[in-house]
């Protein structure tokens, strides 16, 4: 059951929508916050840029069989771009009629920018990552050994980008050990190493990076062993919620730096943003949408 003001493939194919419209395309959607930054950032903009008159960015809960027919509805309707979430970011690659160098690499989308013919498909989620690490931290993944949770679109996204800003190692850990292998395989790197939840081992000045969906509930357990957990190390949760992840409480009650995903989804919109637009948005308002604490 979709919220009221989420769009579906059936409410999608009825309505009708000004030109230049944006959105988000995941399930789950609800508790995206996607909509309400972007939203705040065209709010502000809009008295500067009247081009922007009329555009909203929009939530709408598809699925993975209905992501082809929706993404054909949504260019038929004159959408400039979407931001995909899971489980979109993999399938998009064959979806997009054309990709940049940094979705090739990753091996993941979750920006398609209006072309005239279809849709061109970028990931912001890389570079979004590495800015989000950066302001929180003081640093990025360079020189730093790095540990992984996760295979998913947004793991192959922060995977490339962290063996391009060069991490000394980077371990792939997912419940299932196979996905992580493939990854690993696809990643060609002699740095990347596979292994499963059950056999993490941490370096103490180690950035862990929780790329799985372990987070998104408050009752979701920890993907991270909290007896490897010191200081000097760095924590990254990907997900956000009205509460922190247990992985989180973790770090905080171990004394170890953290935060969660609202940087890294605050950078990540922004640079989806200048694909679509051009400009970088404000992230003042931005923050205040998505109740980020400035670092």
């Amino acid at each position: 059951m979709s919220a009221p003001d989420t769009l579906t493939l059936a409410s999608l194919r009825t309505t009708d929508f000004a030109p230049g419209q944006l959105g988000v395309l995941g399930d789950p959607i609800a508790h995206s916050l996607s909509p309400a930054m972007h939203n705040a950032a065209i709010a502000t903009l809009l008295p500067t840029n009247p081009r922007l008159a009329g555009v909203r960015y929009h939530r709408l809960h598809i699925t993975a069989q209905e992501l082809p027919e929706a993404l054909a509805v949504l260019h038929a309707k004159g959408f400039a771009g979407v931001n995909l979430t899971v489980p979109h970011k993999i399938q998009a690659l064959t979806l997009a009629e054309t990709l940049s160098p940094e979705a090739r690499r990753a091996e993941s989308v979750n920006t398609l920018v209006r072309t005239p013919t279809g849709w061109a498909g970028d990931t912001t989620d890389g570079p979004g990552f590495l800015e989000a690490l950066r302001e929180r931290s003081g640093s990025t993944t360079k020189g730093r050994p790095v540990i992984l949770l996760g295979s998913g679109g947004a793991a192959r996204a922060v995977a490339a980008a962290c063996l391009a800003d060069g991490c000394t190692s980077l371990h792939l850990h997912n419940r299932d050990v196979a996905k992580a292998a493939a990854l690993a395989s696809a990643l060609a790197d002699p740095r990347v190493h596979a292994a499963g939840l059950t056999e993490i081992k941490a370096a103490p000045d180690a950035v862990i990076v929780n790329c799985t969906t372990l987070g998104l509930k408050p009752t979701d357990a920890s993907p991270f062993p909290v007896a490897l957990l010191v200081a000097g190390q760095f924590v990254f949760d990907t997900t956000y919620g009205s509460e922190a992840s247990r992985l989180l409480k973790d770090a905080s009650e171990h004394c170890v730096a953290h935060c969660d995903g609202r940087s890294m989804l605050r950078w990540q919109g922004a640079l989806a943003f200048c694909l679509w637009h051009g400009m970088l948005p404000p992230d003042a308002p931005m923050r205040a949408a998505l109740g980020e604490i400035t670092p």
